[in-house]
């Protein structure tokens, strides 16, 4: 009797394990369902789109299919000259984006082509003296602006400014917000004051050429990458300088102490703005072209500071130069230590109109001006002018 018991304890116990293995198998069979998710890359930029989990790197890889309520994240990372604009389809923004995958869904994402933006910005005014202007005396039909270097008045380029006058070019030679050691304005407020000095010349029938000798060298190209009127014809870049995505990482490398100094300015602008005194004045430290002493202290509020410095404010100039449409002459000093710091050869090659020109002229720095004038009137004519 117990062996008969046991026997069907067994056989029962047997039943149970097939019927749970059998179980299992069952469940095993059922494939979880999946969705497709395409991506497209919209617009006159260019520019990548990746996800996590992998899967997507578009271009070339478009398209993945994910497992059902799998979250996927979308990054955009804009090309060299381009801007990520935003999402659309299932996604929207321009930040991340993250994806649930419970149907096949699509997203765009949208690349422009790189701007300086300015138009949310005021317009500088100049405290004191506004203009140095140069007229021919003569119905000129161009205008030269020429915008001046770092903590400087623009009276130092007086001689260039004679010679474009004495071929019959009138000069506006205005104040910029970098006059002097105390700055007043930012970097679009001056982009802007450009703009209503470009009006009045226009105003009179001119066409008008920008131009700019270290900083405002820096500057014209900048303007160049904004909307400028129909009558700016041309950009006149000499030795330019200030190009902070440059220059930092080169000097991490090659003066950490000077970096440092520019990087703690930078951070200690960054707090005043988050405690909200971002427009109260305070000292900070900038660069000058001087090898033996690079660090000039200026002041600034924090918020004007930071747009000419911080390089998630102040426009990259590799985005800036593939985008600028208008003949460029970009004149560098044969002793200048900026023309090989900045390789500007290199640079100056990212600008494909094909009436624009890179030239080496004697002299350094400063002295680079006085070789200047000769090239810029054998140019200007080119241009029609």
């Amino acid at each position: 009797m117990k062996e008969h018991l046991y026997r069907n304890k067994l056989f029962l116990l047997l039943i149970i394990l097939i019927a749970g293995c059998s179980g299992e198998d069952s469940n095993s069979a059922i494939t979880a369902a999946t969705f497709n998710l395409a991506i497209s890359i919209d617009g006159p930029g260019s520019g990548t789109v990746v996800s996590s989990p992998a899967g997507i790197a578009c271009n070339p890889d478009c398209s993945e299919r994910y497992t059902e309520n799998t979250i996927v994240i979308l990054t955009a990372t804009q090309a060299t000259g381009s801007t990520f604009a935003g999402w659309s389809g299932a996604c929207n923004g321009s930040d991340s984006c993250s994806v649930t995958m419970d149907a096949a869904k699509t997203v765009t994402a949208t690349f422009v082509e790189y701007s300086v933006d300015c138009s949310s910005f005021s317009t500088y005014a100049p405290t004191s003296i506004s203009v140095i202007t140069l007229s021919t005396g003569a119905a000129a039909t161009t205008t030269v602006i020429v915008m001046h270097g770092k903590a400087v008045s623009p009276l130092y380029l007086l001689s260039l400014y004679t010679e474009l006058s004495n071929a019959d070019y009138d000069v506006v030679a205005p104040y910029m917000p970098w006059s002097d050691t105390t700055w007043d304005g930012s970097m679009c407020e001056a982009m802007n004051y450009i703009d209503s000095l470009v009006a009045k010349e226009a105003a009179k029938g001119n066409n008008v050429i920008i131009a700019g000798h270290s900083m405002g060298g820096a500057h014209s190209l900048i303007y160049a990458a904004t909307a400028p009127a129909a009558e700016v014809k041309g950009i006149i870049a000499l030795a330019p300088g200030h190009f902070p995505h440059l220059e930092l990482p080169l000097l991490a490398v090659l003066d950490p102490g000077t970096a440092a100094m520019i990087t703690s300015s930078i951070t200690k602008a960054e707090d005043m703005v988050t405690n909200g005194n971002g427009d109260v004045l305070d000292t900070f430290d900038t660069l000058i072209p001087d090898l033996n002493n690079p660090i000039l202290q200026i002041s600034a509020t924090a918020n004007d500071y930071l747009s000419y410095h911080a390089l998630y404010q102040y426009p990259d100039i590799n985005d800036v130069l593939p985008v600028i449409k208008l003949p460029v002459l970009w004149l560098a000093g044969a002793d200048d230590p900026l023309t090989t710091f900045y390789a500007m050869a290199a640079l100056s090659s990212q600008i494909t109109n094909q009436k624009s020109s890179y030239e080496v002229v004697n002299g350094d720095h400063l002295i680079m001006v006085s070789s200047s004038g000769a090239p810029i009137i054998a140019w200007l004519p080119l241009l029609g002018l």
